[in-house]
């Protein structure tokens, strides 16, 4: 009996084994519908609240989605706005800084060539370090890059119609969860059913909502910063912000470096850009490492070093989107596990 019981363990293990890489490997290659998929689900989680609130009035679910679409379009109408306003900036105004950009990649290069040579480092002849291409003319544009950019953000874009898709079905199945589940499940496993997905709309929730405010508050002081020492493209870098600050760790340093570029290109290393370098960092810091776990608690229950796996992670998965959707992903994940095993391994080693 007990033989019989370990080989059925190896074999669980095995097939574990062998099934996540498969798995893995079919989350990358069919993103295109799986992100659209997860952001349904998390949107839903996000409106239930709206939902429980109208179909308690008796409002036809008809009527709901309609309601949720409106919201979602307005949103979607007030961003493009925004993502429309902030790119004619970028393309409008960035180029006057491709000289300067050339002038301090030029003096890193007289630089480093004056090092090398002080140190007798002959780093100019091998081609991996031969900066001087990116200095010739058509080498690069800053306009040429951010219009890429924005028109592979604008494909993405695309996606929506299929989030609210998705969404539309989640929410015309929501009523019907209960009875499905009572018909291929005992009471027991039906109520921990019900409690695991309450938990992981909860967790979202709460999740979404604190760094929401966290990551509008970071972008308004930002701006506020930027206002006042003068930095161009205020629009553009408080996007940024607020977008970067979902990705935790390493989304504000990227944010904060690009104001900071932009200050230099102006002015050049002086007292002003170490002042809004400074007061940009530490506005960062107040609020990421802070303000945040204070507000955020131990709700979302990971430990530091598994954030960070899990960004490594979904940002090899989904690139960028993966990242933003890391931490609720696997905080979900460790949720459904404890649920079903509350001493598993894999959940106390995610777990903090």
């Amino acid at each position: 009996m007990a033989d019989s019981q370990n080989e059925l363990l190896w074999i669980r293990i095995l097939l574990t084994i062998i099934t996540i890489p498969v798995v893995v490997m079919i989350f990358r290659t069919l993103k295109s519908i799986f992100i659209p998929l997860v952001f349904a689900i998390f949107l839903s989680f996000v409106f239930a609240p709206l939902i429980r609130f109208l179909r308690k009035r008796k409002v036809h679910i008809s009527l709901v989605m309609a309601v949720m679409i409106v919201i979602i379009l307005l949103l979607m109408i007030g961003s493009t706005m925004l993502l429309t306003a902030a790119t004619n900036s970028l393309i409008t105004g960035f180029p006057r800084y491709q000289h300067s950009l050339n002038l301090r990649l030029q003096d890193l290069l007289t630089y480093l060539d004056e090092l090398t040579t002080h140190f007798n480092i002959a780093i100019g002849s091998n081609p991996l370090f031969d900066f001087s291409q990116i200095l010739e003319p058509g080498s690069f544009s800053i306009s040429r890059a951010i219009s890429n950019v924005m028109t592979t953000t604008v494909g993405i874009s695309w996606n929506f119609a299929l989030i609210i898709i998705f969404l539309l079905f989640i929410v015309a199945q929501d009523g019907k969860m209960s009875s499905r589940l009572s018909k291929v499940l005992s009471d027991d496993y039906q109520e921990r059913t019900t409690r695991t997905i309450q938990n992981i709309q909860n967790q979202i929730q709460k999740y979404l909502l604190t760094k929401t405010v966290i990551s509008l508050c970071t972008a308004f002081v930002g701006m506020v910063l930027m206002l006042i020492f003068g930095v161009d493209f205020v629009l553009v870098c408080g996007i940024l912000l607020f977008v970067l600050n979902f990705i935790p760790n390493i989304g504000s340093v990227v944010a904060s470096a690009v104001p900071i570029l932009i200050c230099f290109l102006q002015s050049g290393l002086d007292l002003r850009t170490i002042s809004f370098s400074i007061l940009i960092i530490a506005t960062q810091m107040l609020f990421g490492n802070v303000i945040e776990p204070k507000v955020q608690g131990d709700r979302l229950n990971l430990s530091p070093i598994m954030v960070l796996v899990s960004l490594i992670f979904w940002g090899w998965v989904w690139g960028i989107v993966g990242m933003i959707l890391a931490v609720p992903i696997t905080s979900a994940i460790n949720i459904m596990l404890i649920q079903l095993d509350e001493k598993n391994l894999i959940s106390a080693i995610i777990s903090s």
